[in-house]
C-alpha cells in the first residue's frame, strides 16, 4: 500500500474508532415524565443509530478491502476509482457514487442585481 492509501486508511481508522463511541453514547436512552417525547426522542434516537451502524459497515467494508487489495476497486465496472474521488469519500464502493454532482451541482443562470436603495427611492 502506498502512502496516498495508508493517509485513507489512517483517516478510516479514525473514523471507525469515532463512529464506535458515537455508537456507544446513542445506546442510552433518558427516562422523561412525557411518554410522548420520549417516544419521539427514542424514534430519533433509533434513526441516528441506524446511520451510525450504516457509516460503520461501510467504513469496515473500506478497511477490508485494503487489506485484501481490492480497495478502490468499482464493484458495479470493476475499474480503479479515481484516487481524488477516493480522498473525498473513502468508502464509496462505485464510481457511480460520485455522479451526484452532475446532477446536483448545475449552474443556474444568475439573477439580475438589482439595487435596493433604488427601488426604495421609487
Amino acid at each position: 500500500m502506498n502512502d496516498q492509501y495508508a493517509e485513507i486508511k489512517s483517516e478510516l481508522e479514525l473514523t471507525k474508532r469515532e463512529l464506535l463511541t458515537r455508537l456507544a453514547h446513542s445506546t442510552h436512552y433518558e427516562v422523561s415524565s412525557e411518554p410522548l417525547y420520549e417516544s419521539n426522542k427514542i424514534q430519533k434516537e433509533k434513526i441516528v443509530i441506524h446511520h451510525i451502524r450504516e457509516d460503520l459497515r461501510d467504513v469496515e467494508l473500506a478497511l477490508q478491502k485494503m487489506d485484501y487489495g481490492a480497495y478502490g476497486i468499482c464493484e458495479e465496472t470493476g475499474d480503479q476509482i479515481p484516487f481524488d474521488k477516493l480522498r473525498i469519500l473513502p468508502t464509496a464502493r462505485s464510481i457511480f457514487e460520485f455522479s451526484f454532482s452532475e446532477l446536483f451541482e448545475t449552474t443556474f443562470p444568475q439573477k439580475p442585481k438589482t439595487n435596493l436603495y433604488l427601488l426604495e427611492q421609487k
